[in-house]
């Protein structure tokens, strides 16, 4: 690729930043090398901009591969911002409307072509693409072409085809946030990247807080939560649609403004709701995984998981769209034993036996991390593949609880004797831990007496404990280890060799005693405020307004004007003359010249007011 500026030229200029995040420098020089890249990166990490400053430099059209309609606007409306020319090709687009972008492109007049992956089983679109010059090809959210990854989109493995029967080959950019090292190679292959280099710049958001909780009653929980963060955008992911209605409802009552999104809502009140949010003009979106990919909104303060996700990979992309203006958010999972059945039936449902196994493997970490003691900031990287280097992150639930440390190692020995005691009475078999449980509380069911569990040494040696008690202690063991399971509809415990050592030494287990009520107290991130005199809240209202005037004239969401982080560092800085407003991250020339004046004025009328 030629170029005549530099791209630190262009992140500053044309995008308003100063410097480079970790990775992304890396990733545009071998792009204008001409090498094959594959970027993993994190939601918010700057992945965009990777690929668009090489657009910017190229002499040619640059094409990317999008998965969503809403993420090929939300692309194409802030590049235009920037007045950097882009559009997008999509099935809502009228014949003619298609027929003076190709124009556009072929003039030459367009940096960058969205269109989503099933355009290439368009013959007429085909045609196009092979007659126009493309230097490089972007596939955004690569993880979709891989079985393995969470949202295999088949469309996907019609890239690699079309890129080979090309007759000057592109350089192609693979980008997704969430990729294991298995995901990664499967990219690499399925997409036929050339030797490509691999960024992946670690999967850490050290703005986002962690928490698992499991309340007896949900909902309650959840009103609680978004009653105090009132003022906060919040993304709540609930399993089914049943629930999307439910809770949406019940915080509706409170007198708080949500709004549902799944897949049985018409289209016209998806895109409403999606847009109401977005625009903030609702502070919350309750919605099943239907809603998000790709959704470019920056100031979402906390994301709720209602339910379970059925897979890490899922948890971490949905928790990831709080808080990509780096400040700081919540991520909050509320477990229930429930979840796990509605996880398994949708996983029984899986045809392809493979998929299904992994599926169910996947689950099983999934649980781990529901039942864990152990940083859960840790035990997400280390599922990424990504080196851990601290046991204890001091901004996440369970390192920073308070809870009690309660020595288990009693309770633990009796549980795993009656383990192994059941498959030596049932001939080595192996049985689940709800049977487990019946055991040790001494059930009287047909089914206990019928496999002669009764008369087992084992049996009603901890009647006195309750189920929700038992359940805890046994997925406790699991999650440590001490038990295994089986990645099966209807996983069976099974002994190591972890559990013999256990069981013939002597060392101690403990566990931390959770209560109903939140232990941590006010620990969470979006209860942390900034060092006292550093920001006036005042100025940033005022500021906010300003921005959401300018937005509603404009008719785009709020953050496409200034994120709440450009709010912040104005309402720290109060810059009130056009080089030190220019100084603030996300702006540029552009919206220096677009937006300077009406905010230097307020910022100047502001402090003004406070001398008198």
């Amino acid at each position: 690729m030629s170029q005549s500026k530099l791209p630190i030229d262009i992140l500053k200029n044309e995008f308003g930043y100063v410097s480079f995040r970790r990775g992304q420098e890396p990733v545009i020089d071998a792009i204008l090398r001409g090498d094959d890249v594959i970027g993993v990166m994190p939601t918010g990490a700057g992945k965009s901009l990777c690929y668009q400053i090489p657009a910017i430099l190229s002499k040619s059209t640059t094409v990317v591969i999008s998965p969503l309609i809403s993420l090929m606007k939300d692309q194409v409306d802030a590049l235009v911002q920037n007045d950097i020319s882009a559009v997008s090709i999509n099935s809502t687009m009228e014949w003619d409307d298609v027929v003076s972008t190709f124009n556009l492109v072929a003039e030459g007049k367009v940096k960058l072509l969205y269109i989503a992956p099933e355009r290439f089983n368009n013959k007429s679109f085909l045609r196009f693409f092979h007659s126009i010059k493309v230097e490089l090809l972007v596939i955004d959210e690569a993880h979709c072409v891989s079985q393995w990854g969470h949202d295999f989109r088949p469309a996907y493995l019609n890239i690699a085809p079309v890129i080979a029967s090309l007759s000057k080959r592109p350089v192609v950019a693979a980008f997704t946030a969430t990729a294991t090292p298995e995901v990664q190679e499967d990219i690499k292959i399925r997409l036929g990247l050339i030797s490509p280099l691999i960024i992946a710049t670690g999967f850490d958001r050290e703005n986002l807080f962690f928490q698992v909780e499991h309340p007896d009653i949900k909902i309650d929980f959840l009103l609680n939560y978004v009653k105090k963060h009132r003022s906060h955008s919040g993304i709540i992911y609930c399993s089914t649609r049943k629930n999307v209605e439910e809770v949406c409802s019940k915080i509706c009552r409170t007198g708080i403004s949500a709004v549902r999104y799944h897949a049985g809502l018409s289209d016209e009140e998806r895109k409403s709701n999606q847009e109401a949010f977005i625009s903030d003009e609702v502070g919350i979106i309750v919605a099943t995984n239907a809603f998000g990919m790709g959704i470019d909104k920056s100031n979402v303060r906390y994301v709720i998981h209602y339910n379970m996700p059925p897979n890490m990979d899922a948890y971490y992309q949905e928790a990831g769209r709080a808080g990509r203006d780096g400040l700081p958010a919540d991520c909050i999972l509320l477990f229930g034993a429930k979840d796990i059945t509605t996880a398994r039936y949708f996983i029984s449902q899986i045809e392809n036996t493979d998929i299904k196994k992994a599926d169910y493997k996947k689950l099983r970490v999934m649980l781990n991390y529901c039942h864990s003691e152990k940083c859960l900031r840790a035990s997400i990287l280390s599922y990424f593949g990504e080196e851990v280097e601290k046991e204890n992150c001091g901004s996440c639930g369970n390192c920073k609880s308070e809870a009690e440390l309660v020595d288990i190692t009693e309770s633990a020995k009796k549980i795993l004797s009656s383990v192994y005691r059941m498959k030596e009475s049932s001939g080595g078999r192996n049985f689940g831990s709800s049977i487990l449980i019946d055991v040790l509380r001494g059930s009287k069911k047909a089914q206990i007496k019928a496999l002669g569990f009764d008369k087992i040494s084992t049996w009603g040696i901890m009647k006195e404990e309750s189920v929700k008690s038992l359940r805890r202690k046994v997925d406790f063991l699991i999650s440590e280890n001490f038990l295994q399971t089986e990645d099966t509809e209807f996983p069976v415990l099974s002994f190591n060799q972890k559990s013999i050592d256990f069981l013939n030494g002597d060392s101690k287990l403990v566990m931390r005693q959770k209560g109903e009520k939140r232990i941590f107290k006010d620990s969470s991130l979006t209860s942390e405020k900034l060092p006292e005199g550093t920001m006036d809240e005042e100025l940033f209202e005022i500021l906010r307004s300003l921005r959401k005037q300018l937005s509603t004239e404009e008719g785009r969401p709020p953050f496409f004007v200034f994120s709440d982080k450009s709010l912040t560092a104005m309402a720290i800085a109060q810059p009130t003359n056009r080089s030190k407003f220019m100084a603030m991250p996300g702006v540029g020339e552009v919206k220096l010249e677009k937006y300077g004046k009406d905010f230097i004025r307020v910022i100047k009328s502001w402090k003004e007011n406070k001398l008198y």
